[in-house]
């Protein structure tokens, strides 16, 4: 008989500084049903990825789900996996924020659900060829990514099926390709599709693995999709068909996979996100011109076998190309470095109070890292103040303590010239106890942030 072998995975987040309505919409009606038919099938098999944010939320609000979810890792049902506490963009964050973030959120899986995290999500699965390195370090084994990255990198559809290594300085992580084909086909055709397509990949050695991991939110807040998913049964008959097939598909965790299957091979993967993510990363009138030419070549018979060639931007076009974002990341960016320096000078100190108010500051960092208000896609993101403002309060509370932590007096001031926000003119930053400054001469001495420290609120935003 023919076999194939399936991993299934969900990441489910909301955003640092999210209305708590939508947080308990997304409760209501993707996380807990999801949960409630998961637990009514336990041959079915699933990885969970919670966020640091929605993690805190939950504890908070709904302990019994963390309970729920922690039956199903200790029956063997759920796999747990990390990633960046706050769901940073790995890539653009200094490396003693990627490590601490990544290791502060094994800690917590560790603490809820009695596991430490061998693998992990990668926010937005926004991969650029260093992270191996600083992932390793953080203790982590694997992570997963889109399929488009492994064929960017020249692999073709089949080379897909399976996981592979790649490496940097000789730090090595396994990569498990996520299939789009799934992806786009759960939860919206019907379940016998996903089906004929494991039939189509399965083989006589059962050496294939075929990985469906995707966005929770899709399983019930996304439009129509609670009705589709729950009152219309999808999610119920989709799992009756894993289990009216189980001799032939057999569903395993990520970690399981590894101990089970062998890697395909070493690769090394472009900088990437999914396809979409990398369209929207463009400047608007390449947008136009990137859609033109797709459309151009959609009637060519090998239009879906090579698409993956014709590439948009990567993620760090967002800071090119929105002035809001550029700013928003280099102030990040300054007050990372300003906690680490007030760190290094801390070592040894006999004053305690010091190193706890830098791990405050430290906390509120990691906090306005969260990404959603860095970047834009289909919902809003960097456009949506009260994302922003979040972010702000976060950093300006960070830079604050910071400035608690190295100043001995009440009353002190600072002003540094610096070309703060890389566009090659320095800037005037000014920060007192009351008050953070910058301005800009070059664009006619414009004042282009003010903090009120007390209020933890920027009011230029």
């Amino acid at each position: 008989m023919k076999t194939v072998s399936l991993v299934l995975g969900v990441h489910n987040h909301q955003p640092v500084g999210n209305f708590d309505h939508i947080l308990e919409e997304g409760y209501q009606k993707a996380y807990r049903p999801f949960l409630e038919v998961v637990e009514r099938h336990p041959a079915v098999r699933f990885a969970f990825h919670n966020t640091g944010c929605l993690l805190d939320w939950l504890a908070e609000r709904y302990p019994d789900y963390i309970d729920r979810l922690r039956e199903l890792v200790a029956r063997g049902q759920a796999e747990i996996l990390g990633g960046g506490y706050y769901e940073p963009i790995l890539p653009v964050i200094p490396d003693h924020d990627k490590i601490g973030q990544i290791r502060l959120m094994s800690e917590k899986i560790e603490q809820m659900f009695g596991v430490r995290p061998r693998g992990m999500w990668l926010a937005e699965r926004v991969w650029e060829p260093h992270l191996p390195r600083f992932i390793r370090e953080a203790g982590i084994e694997f992570t997963t990514l889109d399929d488009s990255h492994f064929k960017c990198a020249g692999l073709g559809e089949l080379q897909t099926l399976g996981y592979y290594l790649t490496e940097e300085t000789g730090q090595a992580i396994a990569v498990f390709p996520i299939n789009e084909k799934l992806r786009y086909a759960i939860p919206f055709r019907e379940p016998s599709e996903t089906i004929e397509y494991l039939r189509s990949v399965a083989t006589d050695d059962g050496s294939r693995l075929v990985v469906m991991a995707d966005d929770g939110e899709k399983f019930g807040i996304w439009p129509g999709t609670h009705k589709h998913c729950y009152e219309d049964r999808w999610l119920e008959h989709f799992f009756a068909a894993l289990e009216e097939n189980s001799s032939w598909i057999r569903l395993l965790g990520f970690a399981e996979a590894l101990g089970r299957l062998p890697p395909l091979g070493r690769v090394y993967l472009p900088a990437a996100s999914y396809r979409e993510m990398m369209e929207w990363a463009l400047p608007a009138d390449a947008i136009e011109r990137y859609e033109d030419f797709v459309r151009s070549l959609e009637g060519r018979p090998d239009f879906e076998s090579e698409k993956v060639f014709v590439r948009g931007g990567f993620w760090r076009n967002f800071i090119a190309k929105y002035d809001e974002a550029n700013h928003l990341h280099k102030r990040m960016i300054r007050i990372s470095q300003k906690i680490e320096s007030a760190a290094q000078k801390a070592k040894g100190s006999r004053r305690k109070t010091r190193e706890e108010i830098l791990q405050r500051a430290r906390m509120a960092l990691w906090r306005g890292q969260c990404n959603c208000a860095y970047w834009h896609g289909v919902f809003g993101g960097l456009y949506l103040t009260h994302l922003r403002s979040a972010i702000y309060r976060n950093l300006v509370e960070a830079d604050a303590l910071a400035n608690d932590a190295t100043h001995t007096t009440k009353a002190w001031a600072e002003i540094e010239k610096a070309d703060f926000d890389c566009d090659g003119h320095d800037e005037l930053l000014v920060a007192t106890p009351a008050h953070i400054l910058i301005f800009k001469p070059s664009a006619g001495g414009s004042l282009v942030e003010h903090d009120h420290v007390a209020a933890r609120f920027n009011l230029t935003d």
